[in-house]
């Protein structure tokens, strides 16, 4: 009889102890699945002839089920930049607070499952990295860089990135890449960006340097291939931010060192050191022409020539005093 009490005593101690387990667990998947992730953090400034429609399906290329609601969701925050709440009816000029948050119910990769293809050098303001399960991080320096991450820059944000192959990639504000594809391996080097919006200048590191290598920049309006070169170019990024002016949202091109081919639908022009030019559609051929440099990088804040205008003002009253004070003498 005691042999038989003590045995259910265990069997309700080993219930009990299951069952805190259990609902250990289950109360650890609630708070994962639970868990919020800040991204896609952005705003946009709404450029004439912009529509909602096309914005969504630009930046959200990947995620064609959750247009409409995406859509929706942009016009309930930010009532004041349509008319009558219609989405078909933006307001030009308006600036658009676009999904700040999502829930995510994936865990996130672990690092070894993960292909490491560079670090953060540098990082200044807001800058988020969101990997491919949609879990997103706050970049510091020295932070890694993997495929399939997608960098988003706030209104104030800068990130340069040296990747393994040394190539050395600084991205400015109200930006948003996609590393698609970095691989250094002999007989398969690759480097494969997508620049959705945003303002790039990259140094290029030894992939792109061998005539088999694949090298690939992507934008929504033309993509760039290059061969051992330095470049500078904005897309979709109308707001001037850091210092740069304002502009339409095409793509602009400036090129610092070698050679650049950009090719879309309408065709394909190569772009040597010191030309710039700029592509207005995805079937409208490449232009050469000059392009404003407050484009690319900030404008001072005071004009060089004011500079010298002060300098001859002081100057002109220093030699004034001079012929006061000889005057005196005399």
């Amino acid at each position: 009889m005691l042999y038989l009490f003590l045995l259910v005593g265990m069997v309700n101690m080993m219930f009990r102890l299951f069952a805190l387990i259990f609902l250990s667990l289950g109360f650890l998947t609630q708070a994962v699945a639970e868990e919020v992730y800040p991204a896609d953090i952005r705003y946009l400034h709404v450029q004439s002839g912009q529509t909602l429609h096309n914005i969504v399906r630009r930046l959200y290329p990947e995620r064609v089920k959750d247009w409409s609601k995406l859509r929706a969701e942009i016009v309930r925050t930010n009532p004041d930049a349509f008319i009558d709440g219609d989405e078909t009816r933006m307001k030009a000029g308006s600036i658009l607070q676009l999904p700040k948050r999502m829930v995510v119910r994936a865990l996130p990769l672990k690092p070894a499952m993960r292909k490491l293809v560079g670090k953060v050098e540098n990082v200044r303001g807001q800058v988020l990295a969101v990997d491919t399960k949609k879990v997103s991080r706050t970049l510091g320096k020295n932070d890694s860089i993997y495929i399939g991450d997608k960098l988003i820059t706030g209104d104030d944000g800068f990130v340069r990135l040296l990747m393994v192959d040394n190539a050395i990639l600084n991205l400015n504000c109200y930006s948003i890449m996609v590393i698609e594809d970095y691989q250094i391996k002999t007989g398969s080097r690759r480097s494969i960006l997508n620049l959705l919006q945003g303002s790039l200048r990259k140094v290029t590191g030894t992939i792109g340097k061998l005539t088999g290598d694949v090298y690939e920049l992507k934008t929504p309006l033309a993509n760039i291939g290059v061969r051992g070169t330095e470049y500078a170019l904005r897309v979709f990024q109308s707001k001037g931010c850091s210092g740069t002016i304002d502009t339409d949202d095409r793509l602009y091109i400036r090129v610092i060192k070698g050679l650049v081919d950009v090719h879309n639908k309408g065709g394909s022009v190569v772009f040597a050191k010191g030309e710039s030019g700029s592509v207005l559609l995805p079937d409208k051929a490449p232009v050469k022409q000059k392009v404003d440099e407050g484009v690319f990088t900030p404008v001072t804040e005071k004009p060089e020539t004011e500079v010298k205008t002060e300098e001859e003002g002081s100057n002109f009253w220093w030699w004034l005093l001079g012929i006061v004070g000889l005057a005196a003498l005399i």
